[in-house]
């Protein structure tokens, strides 16, 4: 150890009680107008989030009835196999993405088109074109480029959503002008010059890997922070449960120095769509109603939950 640390046992043994501080859910309620009156948003603020809700929820769409029909709107393809989609979640990967910078990380949960595909359009809308086409180009040498910019005309950030969506639907279908060449398909896409690291086949296997890459960014003063992606039944399983311990050590509050002092710069976001591979979490598999509660029994700061 690098420091010694006294613990009275006087101290620690007096009689008493942990206490906790109650923890909002579900408090947000305000409608369109409210938010424009407050002037959190503009109107073209809410018109992209609304595009970008429905860019993810027609992907999976599509991609659902290429995997159940082998067709889209006239245009057959065969690609049969599992796909894990998340119609129904854009809010919620939107809203994420929304707030998040390029330096900030994702990682995604088991369903993680949705987040891919806000972080991604994020991205696009804050980067400068100058940058985007230099992504672009680069990226593998231009070969998903080469395929995007095929008879198009148009805006760069316009064909910079092209390049997003061609480029996951590629890697989700298993060829070369995939983000990752088609060896990673649908489980494990991921696109590093937006900020999106990939989701993993393993249930919950974001919430030891983006704390990780936090303490990553933490070491090396690296500006943005992480998020966890993951689904409430991801909360039974051991990897989870070991990155909530590690992001809450104490050690970066009581031996840590100077501008090193402080927690992990992560996000746990736990994407609760209420179910998991063998059922309810709610009352069934899991002993929790909301999940975050969790965060109670982590640190004094109940995770901020």
């Amino acid at each position: 150890m690098p420091k010694s640390q006294y613990i009275e046992p006087k101290k620690m043994r007096q009689a008493g009680e942990v206490k906790f501080t109650p923890i909002p859910v579900n408090q947000y309620k305000k409608t369109v107008k409210q938010e424009l009156a407050a002037k959190n948003f503009t109107k073209d603020d809410l018109k992209r989030i609304y595009h970008d809700m429905v860019v993810i929820r027609e992907f999976e769409t599509m991609l659902n009835l290429v995997k159940t029909t082998g067709a889209y709107n006239g245009v057959e393809y065969n690609n049969p196999g599992p796909a894990h989609l998340s119609a129904g979640q854009e809010a919620a990967a939107v809203g994420m993405a929304y707030m998040l910078t390029v330096d900030d990380f994702i990682f995604g949960s088991h369903r993680s088109h949705g987040e891919f595909i806000a972080k991604g359009l994020r991205s696009i809308e804050l980067l400068d074109e100058k940058r985007l086409e230099k992504t672009m180009e680069e990226f593998f040498g231009g070969v998903t480029l080469d395929v995007v910019k095929k008879g198009f005309k148009g805006p760069v950030k316009e064909l910079a959503k092209r390049f997003l969506i061609y480029g996951l639907m590629s890697e989700i279908f298993a060829r070369e002008t995939g983000f990752n060449k088609g060896l990673g398909g649908s489980m494990h896409a991921f696109f590093t010059p937006f900020g999106i690291y990939p989701n993993n086949a393993i249930v919950g296997g974001s919430g030891d890997i983006a704390v990780g890459a936090a303490l990553y960014k933490k070491v090396n003063r690296k500006p943005g922070v992480v998020v966890a992606n993951i689904g409430d039944a991801s909360m039974a399983c051991g990897p989870v449960w070991e990155g909530l311990m590690f992001a809450a050590m104490d050690q970066f509050n009581q031996l840590w120095e100077g501008d090193m002092k402080g927690g992990l710069p992560v996000i746990i976001n736990i994407m609760n769509n209420q179910y998991g591979m063998g059922g309810q979490t709610r009352g069934e598999t899991m002993g929790y109603d909301v999940a975050a509660r969790i965060g109670a029994g982590v640190n004094p700061e109940q995770m901020h939950a």
